[in-house]
């Protein structure tokens, strides 16, 4: 069984990213044409597969409200051409799926946005927390439940308020998990079956689960793959239910959600306002919604409604355009995915570049911090094997290009000094530093973004 909470989705860190050496400034250099209709795009997608060792891309382009565009690439691993209806994982995109299904049951009068969840159910590891009886619907899909993205990240392993829900913003796959206890203790229903009745099967989306026996299907099943193409073998490919991550769809069904999305989402105009308005503030570029992410101030006063994730061997991106009735859905199966994500919607729209950017960036376009010379004799003695809380190897190699950091579920990043022990990543906003003993020994790395972080002792050379 797939244990959500051990599972690295960092969707706000690591959702897309372009690492900076020669390997991949070779793909992200060439022009990317900005047409929708460019025959060159196929040819282009096909190239990065390549490239990037990606097994399948599914990719599906959204024109006046109606799916244009839908193509799988790739073949399966029996070297048959990947079907139309291959089965991809989508990590944290489950999050704004999840959230439309909460937001429909508030328009029925079955929920309520800011009623407290205590009334339905409390973790027992916040219990003593007075915050346990103050959190609601509407802190956790704005992402201010004070929550850590995953329990495991806080020191004591435990789930913690590190604020007060509703007060400043902190991505959270716990919140999620913490809202679907809730819901599921008032209808004395699993997740899976109210999705399964409420959503995916009013709107004929017949391949998307919640819940997977890791057998169904498995024929078409996109399995997973690491940053050099290398399947990442699995001994169960079970899913849990969660409502962070671990859905399971096709690209025709997300199709049919995004199109739903773009039509209103059978939300009452009020609900839906609140939606797509600024509940909280990620950066100057980025803010929160219930469940998406909102760019504003595109060309044409135009704003898109963004939401991505990645896991293992898993990256996806779904980007829609309320106004104009556009969207753009690329799902992968490989680390690299998220190189893929940013590829694809640069292409895709004549703003691609500006909505990637505003995504992950609380700076200008191709503004960046001055990248510090560092000898490669001191830069050497942050290299060596790390492991992350939960287990997870990471390592640090010098090659080349400087350091880089390479970790399951995510493309190789590159470290950008910024000092001489503390690096920048080009496409985010994260911040990667190395600690020492009291002897001078390097002793941990850790990637923080905001009041996430991800600390990994060093075990090894």
């Amino acid at each position: 069984m797939k244990l959500i909470t051990y599972q690295i989705l960092l969707a706000f860190l690591f959702i897309c990213f372009l690492p900076n050496n020669s390997f991949y400034q070779k793909i992200t250099a060439k022009t990317i044409h900005q047409s929708k209709s460019d025959p060159n795009l196929d040819a282009e997608i096909l190239q990065w597969q390549k490239e990037l060792n990606i097994p399948n891309v599914a990719i599906s382009i959204i024109e006046n409200n109606r799916v244009i565009k839908t193509t799988v690439y790739g073949k399966l691993g029996n070297g048959k051409p990947a079907p139309q209806n291959m089965i991809f994982e989508v990590a944290s995109v489950t999050k704004v799926v999840f959230t439309t299904l909460v937001l429909q049951l508030i328009d029925k009068g079955e929920w309520n946005l800011d009623e407290p969840l205590a009334k339905y159910y409390i973790d027992p590891e916040v219990a003593a927390d007075p915050f346990s009886k103050k959190i609601t619907t509407r802190n956790i899909l704005s992402q201010q439940s004070g929550f850590d993205n995953w329990r495991w990240m806080n020191p004591s392993g435990k789930l913690t308020f590190n604020f007060e829900p509703g007060t400043k913003f902190n991505y959270s796959g716990e919140g999620m998990e913490y809202l679907k206890a809730a819901i599921e203790h008032k209808f004395h229903k699993f997740l899976s079956q109210l999705s399964d009745s409420l959503l995916f099967k009013p709107l004929h989306m017949f391949d998307t689960h919640h819940a997977w026996d890791g057998k169904t299907n498995f024929d078409r099943y996109s399995r997973m793959y690491d940053a050099d193409g290398v399947e990442i073998k699995k001994a169960d490919f079970s899913i849990r239910a969660s409502a962070a991550a671990g859905l399971t769809t096709t690209i025709e069904d997300l199709s049919k959600f995004a199109t739903e999305v773009l039509n209103g989402a059978h939300l009452s105009k009020s609900l839906y306002s609140e939606m797509i308005k600024t509940q909280s503030t990620i950066n100057p570029n980025l803010q929160q919604g219930l469940g998406w992410r909102i760019i504003n101030g595109l060309p044409n006063n135009e704003y898109a409604l963004q939401h991505g994730g990645n896991d293992s061997g898993v990256a996806a991106i779904i980007v829609l355009l309320p106004k104009s009735k556009r969207g753009i859905i690329v799902l992968t199966n490989a680390d690299n995915g998220l190189i893929m994500c940013n590829n694809v919607v640069r292409a895709a729209f004549p703003v691609g570049q500006e909505i990637i950017h505003k995504a992950y960036k609380s700076t200008k376009i191709n503004e960046s911090p001055s990248i510090l010379k560092v000898p490669d004799s001191v830069l050497r003695k942050f290299t060596g094997r790390y492991k992350r809380e939960d287990g997870v190897d990471v390592f640090v190699t010098l090659q080349d290009k400087g350091l880089v950091l390479r970790m399951s579920g995510i493309p190789l990043l590159n470290l950008l000094p910024e000092t001489e022990a503390s690096f920048f990543l080009m496409d985010l906003d994260a911040k990667v530093f190395f600690t020492k003993n009291t002897d001078g020994a390097i002793n941990a790395v850790s990637i923080k973004d905001g009041e996430n972080t991800i600390r990994c002792l060093k075990v090894g050379y």
